[in-house]
């Protein structure tokens, strides 16, 4: 009950004992008197009974005075010392009370501040132990972190349930990799604490289950399962699956599984098209051997035949042959891209490259190489082989020309391309020299063949040029290969940490109840927030961006998160460009609503909904479910609500101010991702103080929030 309600109710009850005694006094006083006696005091009444009445309005003012002044200076403050003693002890216990009420209170406010600070340093001590004994599990976590990052697959770790306590940037890259907002495709979302039945086949993760569950009962080593499946997209995954044994060995219980992708799609259409290969040449191949070899039949059968006849045969052979040729040159050419398909390109720096020449021909053969690149120029190639080719041609020149130095240059050529040069300005080379070079065998491939360094280059697609100056004499060769134009040189993208992302502690998570029933520290939530052109949605106005960021096992997951600005198609009124800063050009040429929703949706399925002032963003979303084709029925917790539950005699629940009394700081105020980011750590400031208020599960919470008389607003 609300303390101004009690005051009132305080108030009337004083007012009618007042009143009740003293008529019940005077209706005594008066069935006592006898009939004369009554007549008498009738006659005076007018004179009596103003003055009893008027001490009763006296009375009662006085009285009620001090009961005003005993709520405002007691009851009141009472309450309010108390709520804020509480969130010292569950929420934030940096927070100081300021002194107000009567001086007692002051005084025990002085003295609880005093046990805050007690409080906060043994607070400190504990959790630098708790830190200290948690160390080496952190270290071992971030180990492992560290191993899956590096991992050139895609890794999942996920618990018996099929939720996903672990992925690395390759999974995510594989399997969410190229789809858009628009895209309308079943595929869901990857993210930890998520289905993996979403995002591949049910049914041979649990075929794989079914044979770990069928070995562990029979004491047999647990096998790995490998299997291949098709993303929505057409791509080709390969998978193999381990199991992952609980803390309970002598039991060899499975808690999880563990689930490393690899993307075949390249392999397969490679294979796909050496098959192609090798079934055009057997075919042309087999037609032009027929030919030759009926020629040569007909004219071995008949030693006497005709010149017309014999020259016609000849001619068939001379056909065929050719033929032949240009089908063996034209199947080299496109094994030569069938291996460029395969081979273990990488994406290297001109400048790196350039240096790395350099360094290696001065030590190894005491040649001097002068060499430049254009700079942020990225090639595609095999480096290790392109570098020993060059030092081998090092090495012939100081061995047969005793050359002391020759310049390499590499420059952008044709869109896509670069042309790397290498010169000897000051000498002239022998035509042939060079080209033996050219078309000697110098490294060996995966499959054992050697290869030319003209076959090298053309397995990157590119061509070797020897430039000459006069009929037999060179002075330069000129390499045309790939350019990687999307790369960036790999001190610019490095993360700021580590992008893997894990929560173990879902591994104790089994079969989960009804959500209504399961503890609010437990529950996944996806906390988001909106920027509009304007705050009456039933009168047309339009959600211009979109922000959220979710919540798994009481962690902020700040990788897994929704930014996105989003077209009206309307204009945005100056006041409210003054509030949240989108200025009506950034919203052109971004998605529309019904595109961004149908993703939004996608991402929040399965966790609870949680805004500040919900009912707000919650009334933009569902005007255009009708418009999106989506439905949003997940469950909603307002944190403004939860707020004035766990605080209903603070003065305001503004975003701002509850984050002030929790002590945290908001980062991009007025911005939909900035606002998500607070509310969601508001919310998990919340949870311990509703907990100490009986309120633990999902349904307790939203109960509680329904009796709030904040949750009376509408739009």
């Amino acid at each position: 009950m609300q303390p101004r309600l009690k005051y009132w109710i305080f108030l009337l009850a004083i007012v009618n004992l007042i009143f009740g005694v003293i008529m019940a006094g005077v209706l005594g006083a008066w069935f006592n008197l006898a009939p004369d006696e009554r007549a008498f005091v009738h006659s005076l009444a007018d004179k009596i009974l103003p003055f009893p009445v008027l001490g009763a309005f006296i009375l009662v003012g006085a009285i009620g005075g001090l009961v005003s002044l005993l709520f405002k200076y007691y009851i009141i403050p009472t309450l309010q010392l108390a709520e804020e003693t509480r969130l010292i002890t569950k929420a934030n216990a940096e927070h100081r009370i300021t002194p107000r009420g009567a001086r007692e209170l002051v005084y025990l406010t002085e003295v609880i501040n005093d046990s805050a600070e007690a409080y906060a340093r043994l607070k400190t001590e504990v959790e630098e132990q708790i830190r200290a004994a948690h160390a080496e599990l952190d270290e071992e976590r971030n180990r492992l972190a560290a191993l899956m990052s590096e991992l050139p697959a895609g890794v999942l770790v996920c618990n018996s349930d099929g939720q996903i306590l672990l992925y690395n940037a390759q999974a995510q890259k594989l399997l969410q990799g190229a789809r858009g907002l628009a895209d309308d495709q079943p595929q869901g979302l990857i993210g930890l604490g998520r289905s993996v039945f979403g995002l591949l086949d049910r049914e041979p993760i649990v075929h794989g289950l079914k044979l770990l569950q069928a070995a562990r009962e029979k004491n047999r080593e647990l096998p790995t399962s490998h299997f291949m499946t098709t993303l929505a997209d057409g791509r080709c995954l390969r998978i193999a699956m381990a199991p992952v044994l609980g803390s309970r060995r002598e039991r060899r219980e499975i808690s999880g599984f563990v689930l490393t992708l690899e993307d075949m799609s390249v392999q397969i259409e490679a294979d796909t098209r050496r098959d192609m290969l090798i079934q055009a040449l057997t075919e042309g191949i087999q037609d032009a051997l027929e030919d030759i070899r009926r020629s040569i039949t007909t004219i071995l059968a008949d030693p006497q035949l005709g010149p017309e006849q014999l020259e016609k045969n000849r001619a068939t052979i001379d056909r065929a042959s050719r033929e032949l040729q240009v089908q063996l040159a034209e199947a080299r050419r496109n094994y030569a891209r069938h291996l460029q398909a395969l081979s273990k390109v990488e994406n290297v720096l001109a400048e790196n490259l350039v240096q790395i020449l350099r360094k290696n021909i001065d030590e190894r053969f005491g040649i001097r190489v002068e060499g430049e690149a254009a700079p942020g120029l990225v090639l595609r190639l095999d480096s290790y082989s392109l570098v020993q080719a060059v030092s081998h041609l090092a090495a012939l020149l100081k061995k047969q020309q005793n050359m002391g130095a020759f310049q390499i240059r590499i420059a952008p050529a044709a869109p896509q391309r670069a042309l790397m040069s290498i010169g000897w300005p000051q000498a002239c080379l022998d035509h042939g020299f060079i080209s033996d070079w050219v078309r000697a065998p110098l490294i060996t491939d995966a499959q054992g063949k050697l290869l030319s360094f003209s076959e090298l280059v053309a397995r990157h697609g590119g061509e070797v040029q020897i430039e000459a100056t006069e009929a037999h004499a060179c002075h330069e060769v000129r390499i045309d290969l790939p350019v990687e134009s999307t790369a960036e040189h790999p001190e610019q993208s490095l993360p700021e940490s580590r992008p893997v992302y894990y929560e173990f502690d879902l591994f104790q998570q089994r079969g989960l109840e009804e959500l209504g029933d399961q503890p609010l520290r437990k529950l996944t939530y996806v906390v988001f927030d909106t920027e509009t052109t304007g705050l009456r949605p039933a009168e047309g106005d339009e959600i211009i961006q979109i922000g959220a960021v979710r919540v798994v096992n009481g962690r902020i997951l700040t990788g897994e998160t929704v930014d996105q600005l989003i077209d009206p198609c309307r204009s945005v009124p100056p006041e409210s460009v003054e509030i949240h800063g989108i200025r009506p050009e950034l919203l052109v040429g971004q998605p529309t609503i019904e595109q961004v929703l149908p993703h939004f949706h996608r991402f929040a399925e399965g966790a609870v909904l949680v805004a500040h002032n919900a009912a707000f963003d919650m009334r933009f979303l569902q005007l255009k479910e009708r418009q999106s084709g989506v439905r949003f029925d997940n469950p909603v917790l307002d944190t403004l609500l939860l707020s004035s539950v766990v605080h209903p005699h603070q003065q305001g629940h503004s975003l701002d101010h509850i984050a002030k009394l929790l002590n945290l700081t908001i980062v991009g105020r007025h911005t939909a991702l900035g606002d998500a980011l607070v509310t969601a750590e508001v919310l998990l400031k919340l949870i311990p103080l509703l907990e100490s208020q009986g309120i633990h599960t999902l349904k307790q919470a939203l109960d509680a929030s329904i009796n709030s008389p904040f949750a009376k607003m509408a739009f």
